[in-house]
């Protein structure tokens, strides 16, 4: 008689979102055994999906004869590591996400990679003598102590535009591959409009064959090519947004957060709602790896845990440099005092009411007028910030005075140089002629400042001015990043006029002048975080002139309403300390974070008395939890969304999230999304 073939049970994740009520892998049945990490496709209901396999187990008799099915077929062996299964099972655990939708992400799409040819910067190294305080923070960072604590090993690297944070970055990279050659080195940024910049820096020191993008503005095969190379550790530099944290890495000798206040890296729009600075920290205990924030205005948040020594504060002086841009002048190493050229901007405060007072009706003051005549002159650069794409803010119609808004989402339309009305946040466009809701009138009234009025405001003052417009809708375009840092850092352009991602760390020496259009507007949210972002905003424009070795005074000009606000003050004199402290205080009163932790539940749906229903339910149930603080189900800000009616809840409660309310999140229904250490409570 002849032994009965062993089978092997292969316990498998779906891609695909199960309920977090329900187990989040499955079992099938195999002939032979399938390493943990292998990528197969599998049966599920009725389709085809693919899994990433858990373990493998000896099949055993199983009660009423239960039949299980069979892997379809095997796709990839090994191509998920246990370093990466162990992240996503963190990241589903802790943002409350089905773990099926988060290894998604770590399952890049397959695709063949165009002959590209991986451009990077020849230019030879400049010969820069560091500072004391960067040798100071180099030393630090690559340290090794015999037993690995994360506390030990995470900084905060906090140094004014200019300070040479970077130089530092890279320096540490060099020091940590003096110990181990097969080290990975993961370099996140907020934005991909800074890639370029990044390749070019990191391309100077390294080879061009060991570094590596992975952003959304690279073709899926080039991602996918890219994907590999980390895996098979041919990569050694990666440079990445957010999305960078779900890479293959073999073994991490250091994470850099760069901008490590910037809200970007928190993925707030879709599952898992997921923090990268959050995710990298547990990269780092995972790989026993340093890891480094910098900022020139670090999160509250980050600053609190380094007077609290849950991080090392290293802190950077402004460089000062001579005038040719090679050489750094050392300070720290030597007794006597320095003389240098670098030259301090200036920061002026102008208040609109008294433009209006003076008959100046338009959106530039004298005062920006009169520099950015003289950074034309000068063949220098200006950067004009808004915060607003488009013609203006909202319309409102000249009859009724309602205002435009969105069926969709019930959003104020933003009006268009192509003469239609359109919705920034579900693409929503009118035809040329809309119609008022309310009483069916034509005419209508646009109110407010947007990124194209101000260049229509800009080329009636300087026709012959070469501009760039930077927002959300340019960036669509193909390697428009690559194109307009190109453009702007060859000089090919003279104004900048941008949203938000003009904001972050691009280094331009030739701009002289920062131009911020309506500094209120970054103030008008009641959200508490507000004060927060717009102090940084400004900051970080501010840090964009006068970048070491530059030819001529640079300005900054902040344009306000309301020019005795705290904020826009202590921001136009880069008074941190202050402003921290004014901030630290509100938050503690609040029992904001970093005083006590916060979960946002919004609830959606097509039927706005479901959704009323449906929150009051919730809420009535999580109200009898002890150690949390409840909101009511209230309407947020936006109140609807793609034809979505929504209400949210707010729960506070302090470090640890208590184990009742974990369990009553994850038995809500697929209407809600749950959003842990939400960016916005608005």
């Amino acid at each position: 008689m002849m032994n009965k073939k062993q089978k092997f049970i292969i316990d498998i994740v779906p891609l695909t979102k199960i309920p977090l009520t329900s187990h989040q892998s499955f079992s099938y049945l195999s002939d032979a055994k399938i390493s943990t990490g292998t990528l197969v496709s599998i049966p599920l209901f009725h389709r085809s999906v693919e899994g990433i396999v858990l373990g493998t187990r000896q099949d055993f008799e199983r009660l009423g004869n239960i039949e299980l099915k069979k892997i379809e077929k095997i796709i990839a062996e090994n191509f998920l590591s246990d370093s990466q299964i162990e992240l996503a099972k963190f990241i589903s655990d802790y943002y409350v996400s089905p773990l099926g939708v988060v290894m998604k992400n770590f399952v890049p799409k397959r695709a063949k990679a165009r002959n590209m040819k991986h451009e990077t910067c020849n230019m030879k190294q400049k010969e820069i003598i560091l500072t004391f305080e960067q040798k100071n923070a180099i030393a630090k960072i690559s340290l090794q102590t015999k037993s690995y604590k994360l506390e030990a090993n995470s900084y905060l690297l906090f140094g004014p535009a200019g300070s040479g944070k970077t130089e530092v970055y890279i320096n540490s990279i060099l020091e940590l591959r003096k110990m181990n050659r097969n080290f990975q080195f993961l370099i996140i940024i907020p934005e991909k409009t800074l890639t370029p910049q990044a390749m070019e820096r990191y391309g100077v020191y390294f080879e061009s064959e060991e570094i590596v993008v992975l952003s959304s503005n690279i073709s899926k095969g080039q991602f996918y090519s890219n994907w590999k190379k980390i895996q098979s550790g041919e990569a050694k530099i990666i440079l990445g947004t957010r999305m960078a944290v779900f890479a293959p890495f073999k073994k991490l000798g250091l994470i850099v957060i760069d901008e490590e206040q910037d809200m970007s890296f928190k993925q707030w729009d879709m599952n898992p709602r997921y923090d990268a600075r959050t995710v990298a920290e547990k990269l780092t205990e995972i790989h026993e790896c340093k890891i480094v924030r910098g900022s020139a205005t670090p999160s509250i948040e980050s600053y609190w845990r380094a007077i609290k020594k849950d991080l090392q504060l290293l802190v950077l002086p402004r460089l000062h440099l001579e005038v040719e841009g090679i050489k750094y002048k050392v300070e720290g190493e030597e007794k006597k005092p320095l003389t240098t050229n670098y030259l301090l901007p200036t920061t002026s405060i102008v208040d609109m009411k008294k433009e209006r007072w003076t008959r100046n009706y338009t959106c530039i003051s004298r005062k920006l007028k009169g520099e950015i005549e003289y950074a034309l002159k000068n063949k220098q650069q200006s950067i004009l910030f808004i915060n607003r794409q488009g013609m203006s803010s909202f319309s409102i119609c000249e009859a009724c005075k309602a205002v435009l808004k969105c069926p969709n989402c019930e959003r104020a339309l933003v009006y268009e140089k192509g003469g239609f009305y359109k919705c920034n946040h579900c693409n929503y466009k009118t035809s040329i002629f809309p119609k008022c809701e309310k009483c069916g009138g034509i005419s209508f009234k646009n109110v407010g400042l947007g990124t194209q009025k101000v260049e229509k405001e800009i080329l009636s003052l300087f026709p012959s001015a070469k501009i760039i417009v930077a927002d959300t809708a340019s960036s669509k375009e193909l390697n428009f990043h690559e194109k307009i840092y190109g453009a702007f850092s060859k000089g090919e352009a003279d104004i900048l006029i941008g949203t938000q991602m003009i904001s972050k760390g691009w280094d331009l020496p030739r701009v002289s002048l920062v131009g911020i259009i309506d500094a209120d507007n970054l103030l008008s949210f009641p959200d508490f975080s507000a004060e927060e972002k717009a102090f940084q905003i400004i900051s970080q424009l501010a840090g964009r002139v006068n970048r070491p070795g530059a030819l001529f005074p640079g300005a900054v000009v902040i344009q306000t309403y309301q020019p005795e606000n705290k904020i826009i003050q202590l921001a136009g004199e880069n008074n941190f300390q202050s402003f921290f402290q004014k901030i630290i205080e509100e938050r503690k009163a609040l029992n904001f974070p970093p005083y006590g932790k916060i979960v946002k539940l919004v609830f959606q749906d097509y039927d706005f008395e479901k959704v009323e229903k449906e929150s009051l339910a919730v809420f009535e149930i999580l109200e009898l939890i002890s150690g949390i603080k409840i909101s009511e189900p209230h309407i947020p800000l936006l109140s609807k969304i793609r034809g979505r009616w929504r209400k949210q809840i707010i729960i506070k409660f302090k470090n640890k999230i208590p184990i009742e309310l974990e369990k009553e999140i994850r038995k809500l229904n697929s209407g809600w999304i749950i959003d842990r250490d939400p960016i916005s409570i608005i």
